[in-house]
């Protein structure tokens, strides 16, 4: 009966150990999805730009892969290089349209469109929608250092 006893707290134990290891394994994995495809956080780069409504908003797509987002967003999406040069450099989109813009580059960088700079670690992406009461209005892209790399149009 005692060899029994003893036989069932082993595996009980071992049983734990098991379940306490995939839960790690399981927050392991959840910390590269979020790496990989980061909550957007826009950073206001003046007093004056939390007063106004900035022309572009952002929403997580944390769920999805990054080829998914991708097809999700063809003929919508902004690649930033390594050199922090937007391909394409002009694009016009329709008001209110969601765009993926995409730092392509290992380092993190600050991509500020119009006058709304976000932060983006290395290969991140964001996906933002584009909107404007005044219309047309256009968005001067820069990365980084690198002024004017490219410019947005949005229209009606």
């Amino acid at each position: 009966m005692a060899k029994r006893k003893l036989t069932w707290t082993v595996v009980l134990i071992l049983a734990l150990v098991l379940a306490v290891l995939i839960l790690m394994n399981g927050r392991d994995q959840l910390a590269v999805q979020q790496t990989t495809s980061p909550m957007p956080t826009p950073t206001p780069t003046s007093a004056k730009m939390t007063a106004k409504k900035p022309p572009v908003s952002d929403t997580a797509q944390q769920t999805q892969v990054y080829s998914e987002v991708v097809k999700q967003y063809v003929g919508r999406h902004i690649q930033f290089d390594a050199n922090c040069q937007a391909i394409p450099t002009q694009t016009t989109f329709k008001n209110g349209a969601a765009v993926l813009l995409d730092n392509r580059s290992g380092d993190a960088r600050t991509i500020k469109i119009g006058d709304v700079s976000y932060s983006f670690p290395g290969y991140g992406y964001k996906i933002l929608t584009l909107s404007s009461s005044t219309l047309p209005k256009t968005l001067n892209l820069n990365c980084g250092s690198a002024v004017n790399v490219g410019s947005i149009l949005i229209q009606n």
